[in-house]
């Protein structure tokens, strides 16, 4: 179950994390630049982050990863520079995490991925970050959405009582 929504503001997927945890009440923290300056202007106060004290773009990020259980990287595409960075500052601490392009994952299929993989790594804090809003106007509510729909599916869990999601529970020696 989604516990808290870690992330550090940027427009476009960090953002939107931010928007699905204040409309879902979800607890939400991370870390932002210095002056909580992002791509877009200043970042507004109701987003609970802190300011980093060194303006660096792998500090803002490292300290993401490490306040959570792992992360999630949202794209339209391949991995850009700095998020190659991301998924490198979490092998370099060990934290899972999980790269879903959207364009090769319609919204149930990116809901109903992360919802697996963090049943199966037993995640509650989750890092999202991703592509930026800047080209893909859709981008901020296809992200809310796929927030919403983990959440429907773990209520939906939570009322089929001895049914679980993990795969250990799926016959492993099937000959069909």
């Amino acid at each position: 179950m989604i516990k808290k929504i870690i992330s550090g503001g940027q427009p476009g997927v960090e953002r939107a994390a931010l928007d699905a945890a204040i409309k879902l009440n979800i607890p939400h923290k991370g870390w932002t630049y210095k002056t909580r300056r992002t791509d877009e202007g200043i970042l507004p106060d109701k987003y609970r982050v802190k300011e980093s004290e060194d303006i660096s773009f792998s500090d803002r990020i490292e300290k993401n990863v490490l306040a959570s259980d792992a992360t999630a990287i949202l794209t339209r595409g391949g991995l850009t520079i700095g998020l190659k960075i991301v998924k490198d500052c979490a092998e370099k601490h060990n934290r899972p995490y999980l790269h879903i392009d959207l364009n090769e994952n319609p919204l149930n299929s990116a809901s109903a991925l992360i919802r697996k993989w963090m049943i199966n790594n037993q995640l509650e804090a989750i890092f999202f970050t991703g592509s930026k809003s800047i080209d893909d106007i859709h981008l901020n509510q296809e992200v809310i959405r796929i927030i919403e729909g983990i959440c429907r599916m773990e209520s939906e869990q939570e009322q089929l009582p001895g049914f679980s999601e993990k795969d250990d529970h799926f016959n492993r020696n099937s000959t069909d």
